[in-house]
């Protein structure tokens, strides 16, 4: 699907949803000059992609068995072998597996930035944050590039580290990250395989049964730690029904009318706020961005609102700045919520981001044009990334969710360390000469 109609389905969908569902607004508002912003968001990223290409037939690929991953692959394992460390070792110094000291040490952290003080995170942490993101791509690559996956590898050194970092972190961002990677990487095998030009080149083997069993339980298990996180969170305030009042008066947002009632009486007040905290998580940029657009007079941030690292760095340089400009985002009650991608450039970048989802369309549609034409297997390590990227523009930006920023950073270098046979001969020649 081109990126330009895959933006307009996921974005579709998430008003679907929101229409659909019982979601009621208590104070928040959707107002006709934000909702035209949005669309002007939406037209600019999907006037990239078609810049960049409208359609093209899918040709024959180059096989993935012609290029060298020994590189890549080395830099790839090494860092997520430092992630595991660093994140085994703040798991073990920090809350363990108290998801409620995990969530309240989450929330000193938030309260912290809104003060200007300084991050009281540890070394390990901070190496663990910048390294655990490069099992990402070793597990795109590994799933998708190899004829024959080596799933002890690949769980070592593209699984695990995601997991780490969720438990460290308290968190369930990670974890989710990498079992959509996985499956990205895995849904795209046949789009690869099935296209392979060589003669002879070795076809792809099936994934045992088994190891797809043990996939499903693996995700059953993730999900129900994510269900976990949010019945822990749920609890310490007092429950489902609680829930869904301190989100009516706190976040502006609740399920009511009849049909709430009857999903309460039919499902119970904790499974109906399972519902309601799952499906907002994924489409409350529509409302966000929505208030950002109307109401947000402050300046560009460049960065700081929407890429972690940026904001990291920001701390240190100019903590009372960062304060101050987190404060305004509280004060107009959109600081802790997800602005989805284009709210997020707004505010990092205000008209300005018009431009950076010109180019992002761009990116996504060259993508999408080096895959079609398979004439470079390497591209296809940016697929499930691109994919994602679109897919969650509803929460946030490529490189602001997820740790997207540092990702898309061991994603780059790994495509570069990737090997032709063509760069192969250049690089010898160039040695020999």
């Amino acid at each position: 699907m081109h990126p330009a109609l895959f933006m307009i389905v996921v974005w579709l969908g998430a008003l679907s949803a929101f229409l659909v569902l019982p979601f009621q607004l208590t104070y928040r508002t959707i107002s006709t000059d934000g909702f035209l912003v949005l669309l002007a968001f939406l037209a600019m990223f999907c006037l990239g992609g078609l810049l960049r290409t409208v359609y093209l037939p899918q040709q024959p690929v180059q096989a993935p068995t012609e290029i060298d991953f020994s590189r890549a692959d080395l830099l790839l394992k090494s860092i997520a072998v430092v992630g595991c460390i660093s994140m085994g070792y703040e798991l073990v110094r920090g809350a363990g597996l108290d998801l409620a000291s995990a969530y309240t040490a989450r929330s000193e952290q938030a309260q912290a930035m809104l003060l200007g003080t300084m991050s009281q995170s540890s070394g390990a942490f901070k190496i663990g944050f910048l390294c655990y993101p490069a099992s990402y791509v070793y597990l795109v690559r590994a799933v998708l590039f190899k004829s024959k996956p080596n799933w002890v590898e690949i769980f070592i050194f593209g699984v695990f580290p995601g997991v780490l970092a969720s438990l460290a972190m308290g968190g369930r961002t990670p974890l989710f990250s990498t079992m959509a990677y996985a499956f990205l990487a895995y849904a795209a095998r046949p789009y690869l395989w099935g296209r392979v030009k060589a003669l002879g080149a070795a076809k792809p083997h099936r994934i045992h049964p088994l190891v797809k069993i043990v996939a499903v339980v693996l995700a059953l298990v993730g999900f129900n730690y994510f269900i976990n996180v949010f019945i822990t969170r749920a609890e310490l305030d007092g429950g489902g029904q609680e829930m869904l009042r301190h989100a009516a008066i706190r976040w502006g947002v609740t399920f009511g009318g009849p049909q709430a009632e009857w999903m309460v009486d039919l499902l119970g007040s904790t499974t109906t706020y399972l519902i309601f905290v799952f499906v907002w998580y994924f489409i409350q940029g529509i409302v966000i961005s929505n208030s950002l657009f109307a109401t947000y007079a402050g300046g560009p941030l460049m960065g700081v609102y929407g890429i972690e690292i940026t904001t990291a760095i920001m701390r240190r340089l100019d903590p009372d700045g960062v304060a101050q400009n987190f404060k305004y985002l509280l004060d107009h009650d959109i600081y802790g919520f997800y602005p989805s991608a284009f709210g997020t450039l707004y505010v990092d970048y205000l008209y300005g981001g018009l431009a950076i989802a010109l180019v992002w369309g761009w990116l996504a549609a060259l993508v999408y044009r080096n895959t079609r034409l398979g004439q470079d297997a390497r591209w296809f390590v940016f697929a499930p990334f691109v994919t994602l990227g679109i897919f969650f523009s509803i929460v946030n930006t490529p490189l602001g969710f997820s740790n997207g920023f540092i990702t898309h950073v061991w994603l780059v270098l790994a495509f570069v360390l990737m090997r032709r046979p063509a760069d192969a001969a250049v690089a010898r020649n160039s040695s020999t000469n």
